[in-house]
């Protein structure tokens, strides 16, 4: 196993900058995930990484040494590709002995044994993929990718092409097995519920650029952007743009302080606003039932705004008015740059009442 440090990695196709001075140190054993929409430079770091990908500048570092110009077949790094890259040809045991043709190991067929009874394939050995199910041949491209025992496991969207329930299954599967080897493991992925629930470390990227890297619950209670904001949850957190003059948040509503002038964005979870008997008047615009919980898109002098409760059953309809109310320390506010004001914060001043 091994640390993993990038310095300053940046990838660039002619004048096309796809990673831009990426700094990362992933720890022995760490499961890191990088998220980020499509062309956000994720998977190119990722390749980068495994050295099919040669940088345009930086370093990339395992356990302290530079290994940019270390081959990709010298690195011992273990890849599982969205598509599985499964040979057709060959049996599941085949497949899982395939990286070891070259290392000569005595014990290579019990070690694929051993690795196919882990991911729960051991009695599937003499099957080819075309026998196999989506989520059995995950299961065979993981005990390939593992069966020469990694510095580095690299998963490049994994889970994509496998349904809701098998995704749920193979993500805890994933998860238990990178535990038990302590395997350095870095996922690739734009779903944000795979980031947040398979890593020890959520890294947010846009436009080749790490925006925040944490714990998934900082990114999503404390975004240090305004795109993380919006990017992570689901639904996504309330954005109310304005100015502020003299404290007040120019806006035809209930008034609106807030510590900060000029430019700002507000933010808010949509399960922070609670139905209140005075606050800001609203009028449901659509109603939303979500098994346990209810969302409502509602009107009001600040634009449209979610809100999310705890029901089965909707307790407002279409049409209906009602008044929501929030604590200004759930307000998050960034500025004129996205870039969130450590401090401010934003209250009614003057509640509507009933």
């Amino acid at each position: 196993m091994a640390q993993v440090e990038m310095r300053n990695l940046q990838k660039c196709w002619g004048r096309s900058v796809a990673v831009d001075g990426v700094s990362l140190t992933v720890e022995n054993g760490e499961f890191v995930a990088i998220l980020g929409p499509s062309g956000c430079g994720k998977s190119t770091t990722l390749f980068m990484l495994s050295g099919v990908y040669q940088p345009t500048g930086g370093e990339i570092l395992f356990d302290g040494a530079v290994v940019n110009e270390v081959e990709a077949r010298d690195r011992n790094v273990g890849i599982v590709f969205q598509s599985y890259a499964l040979y057709p040809n060959m049996t599941v045991l085949q497949n899982i002995l395939f990286p070891l043709r070259f290392q000569k190991a005595p014990d290579a067929d019990t070690r694929a044994r051993q690795m196919a009874d882990l991911v729960q394939v051991g009695d599937l050995l003499d099957r080819r993929p075309s026998q196999l199910s989506g989520g059995q041949q995950q299961r065979v491209a993981l005990a390939r990718a593992l069966v020469k025992r990694p510095n580095l496991l690299l998963l490049d969207e994994p889970l994509s092409n496998l349904d809701a329930t098998l995704r749920l299954t193979m993500r805890a599967e994933i998860r238990r097995i990178t535990r038990e080897l302590g395997v350095t493991t870095i996922l690739v992925t734009h779903d944000q519920l795979e980031a947040t629930t398979m890593a020890d470390r959520v890294i947010c990227m846009k436009d080749g650029r790490i925006e925040q890297a944490g714990r998934a619950e900082d990114l999503y209670l404390r975004p240090e952007t305004l795109f993380v904001a919006g990017f992570i949850g689901s639904p996504p957190m309330d954005l109310i743009p304005g100015s502020v003059v003299n404290g007040r948040l120019v806006a035809d509503a209930p008034a609106l302080s807030v510590n900060h002038d000029g430019p700002v964005t507000l933010g808010i979870r949509p399960e922070m606003l609670k139905p209140a008997e005075a606050g800001l008047p609203v009028t449901v615009l659509h109603v939303e039932a979500m098994g346990r919980e209810t969302l409502y898109s509602v009107d009001s002098a600040l634009g449209h705004l979610r809100f999310l409760e705890a029901t089965t059953r909707p307790r407002w309809r279409e049409g209906e008015r009602l008044y929501l109310d929030f604590d200004p320390g759930e307000v998050l506010v960034f500025d004129r740059d996205g870039q969130r004001l450590p401090g401010a914060t934003a209250r009614l001043e003057a509640p509507a009442h009933a």
